[in-house]
């Protein structure tokens, strides 16, 4: 219960954001980087879902749409746009490297789940929530 109520809260931060567009191009990083976090949302909230009903089957088509936008932002950033983060841009490295670390944590929940070991699953998901706080923490307004 308490895992759902943390995850509700990093959720609101997420969603709440009231940030000042200065141009079209920081919209639409911003607009990649709230597309990437409604896809989490939504692979997040499947992921609780099947760990509560026992179909560790879901988890892994969950992450399908993550993984289109993350593709998009990685094309955007090799393309030579800026991607503008809410706060600490000067940061964005270390972005990009929890961002990675990130992702390659989905793929350990995503195999774990794959061979149904409901134990790793439960503890990549609180991993990934922790991830999810401390890059909210650092780049979240």
């Amino acid at each position: 219960m308490s895992r759902k109520i943390i995850f509700f809260v990093v959720l609101t931060l997420a969603m709440s954001s009231n940030s000042i567009t200065l141009g079209a191009d920081k919209e639409v990083s911003q607009n990649l980087i709230m597309k990437e976090m409604i896809a989490l949302d939504k692979a997040f909230k499947t992921t609780i879902d099947a760990v509560v009903l026992n179909r560790l089957d879901k988890i892994g088509p969950a992450f399908e749409e993550v993984h289109k936008v993350r593709e998009e932002v990685e094309k955007t950033v090799k393309g030579g746009k800026k991607i503008t983060l809410p706060k600490n841009q000067e940061r964005f490295k270390m972005f990009i490297g929890l961002d990675n670390r990130f992702h390659k944590e989905v793929e350990i929940l995503m195999e774990s789940a794959r061979k149904n070991h409901m134990v790793r699953v439960m503890k990549q998901t609180n991993r990934l929530l922790g991830l999810c706080v401390r890059c909210h923490t650092m780049f979240r307004k």
